[in-house]
């Protein structure tokens, strides 16, 4: 696009129809655009659609998890989960950089790697199991083969991340009427059916250790879920201006985050209640098929499904584009590396098929995410309140302390692990504690980057005393 005179080239920054030049380079201060609200639509539209409907959903199917505890554990692990990823967004007007680079700050440039790798993996799952969910709504508003709504899906989705930030916020804030209006209709159907003070379900697949196990599981996928988010919670806020309110920042991506979160996942919680859905022979729209028959509301509400799939699901092929380029330090245009992130996705949920499998290959997934997110969180948080925001992530040493603290709370993480993948032994010799390994990853590496941070301090202090001496003996 070209001024009047033709002969210059208009700066991107809000410029819609056109693909975004930024990689993972700061943005420039006549780049910056926006206001702190502009988030809580972005948030809202990521976080309405199926994916977190079904966070609910195996809850209490295959946990047995009973209703109050439920939406109980839902409320925590969203509050918890999202309060972090409010906090990390703030370093998003602040640095001008995504936020797999502003994680150097507390990793060094190396030791930032693995983090970097793992949330471009996190992108690239994220993305084939949304698309696993939004293919299975628009296969049954067509009557399409799977594989044909699959590849429809795709389309759709690389087309968004591939035009960048910019077509990504005028998309989310657009869909955030319609996936309300939609999820809306949905929880007029569900609520009044479902069986609020029905019990502990123990014939459940997963019914390990009673109620109180079932409260902190669905803590526990609550938290996960958000936990998916925070790796990226800069990278929707970068362009905005670099004096934006914080506590505006941190709000708006809060609420943005949480309240969709929460009405979802209680809705899918209770649609299990209402209905009894067997998963292990029903994909996941069937539950909405037993619930609202096939008449238009029905449609209506699967068309809202597909919407959300193209919401969450071009944010986690940005995000895991921009990990990518962090992670392996390639020098692509970020579009390129959307479009292959895109492909790798693809091949991913050319699996998804086979609804038998799809409940429990989510939630092991989810915890995973929990396992190394959460102690990470906690490292880039504690660098945030110790040494400020202000800081060059480019001017970063090779490696930090945060790198060791990071993994120290994977390791003490380790014996509170509880999923099928891997359990640890004091989750087998306590079921009824579920799964606390977040718990447990995040405090420790809070507390060993703060003991980290400090002696740091008093390094610092030490060798400035010495110059100091060193130069008044001169």
């Amino acid at each position: 696009m070209r001024s009047s005179a033709g002969s210059e080239r208009l700066p991107y920054k809000d410029q819609v129809l056109e693909v975004e030049p930024t990689g993972i380079e700061a943005v420039g201060d006549e780049q910056r655009h926006g206001s702190p609200r502009d988030l809580f639509g972005l948030w809202f539209s990521a976080n309405a659609e199926i994916a977190t409907w079904m966070v609910g959903v195996f809850i209490t199917s295959l946990y047995g998890t009973d209703l109050r505890g439920a939406v109980a554990g839902i409320v925590l692990g969203n509050v918890l989960g999202f309060a972090l990823l409010g906090a990390l967004a703030i370093l998003g007007p602040r640095l001008g950089v995504p936020q797999m680079v502003a994680s150097r700050l507390a990793f060094g440039t190396n030791g930032n790697v693995a983090p970097a790798a793992l949330s471009f993996l996190a992108g690239v799952g994220w993305f084939a199991i949304n698309t696993v969910f939004g293919a299975y709504a628009l296969q049954s508003i067509v009557g399409a083969n799977y594989f044909v709504a699959l590849a429809i899906m795709l389309v759709l989705q690389i087309a968004i991340a591939v035009y960048g930030y910019n077509m990504i916020h005028a998309f989310e804030r657009w869909s955030a009427v319609l996936l309300a209006a939609g999820f809306v209709l949905l929880g007029i159907a569900t609520l009044p059916h479902a069986a609020w003070s029905g019990g502990f379900n123990v014939h459940a697949p997963i019914a390990l250790g009673g109620a109180t196990a079932g409260f902190i599981f669905a803590t526990a996928l609550a938290f996960s879920y958000a936990t998916g988010w925070i790796p990226c919670a800069a990278d929707y806020a970068r362009y905005l201006p670099g004096a934006s309110d914080a506590r505006k920042v941190w709000w708006y991506s809060f609420a943005g985050c949480a309240l969709p979160c929460i009405a979802l996942q209680i809705m899918g919680a209770a649609t299990v209640t209402a209905t009894h859905v067997d998963l292990n022979t029903s994909n996941p729209t069937a539950a909405i098929a037993q619930l609202l028959g096939s008449g238009v509301v029905a449609k209506l509400v699967l068309a809202t499904i597909v919407l959300g799939t193209l919401t969450a699901n071009c944010m986690n092929l940005y995000s895991g584009a921009l990990a990518a380029l962090v992670a392996f330090r390639v020098r692509l245009p970020r579009a390129s590396v959307a479009l292959v992130v895109g492909l790798i996705g693809a091949l991913i949920a050319v699996g998804g098929g086979h609804p038998d499998t799809t409940a429990e290959a989510y939630t092991n997934f989810l915890l995973l995410l929990s396992y190394w997110a959460s102690p990470w969180a906690a490292v880039v948080l504690v660098d945030m309140l110790r040494n400020g925001v202000s800081r060059d992530p480019e001017r970063s040493p090779s490696w930090s302390s945060g790198v060791l603290a990071w993994l120290l709370g994977l390791i003490a993480s380790l014996p509170f692990w509880n999923q099928a993948l891997y359990q640890g032994f004091v989750a087998r010799a306590y079921p009824q504690l579920g799964d606390v390994s977040y718990y447990v990853g995040f405090i420790v590496a809070a507390a060993a980057a703060y003991v980290f941070s400090l002696r740091r301090g008093h390094l610092d202090a030490d060798a400035r005393g010495g110059e100091l001496r060193s130069a008044a003996n001169d």
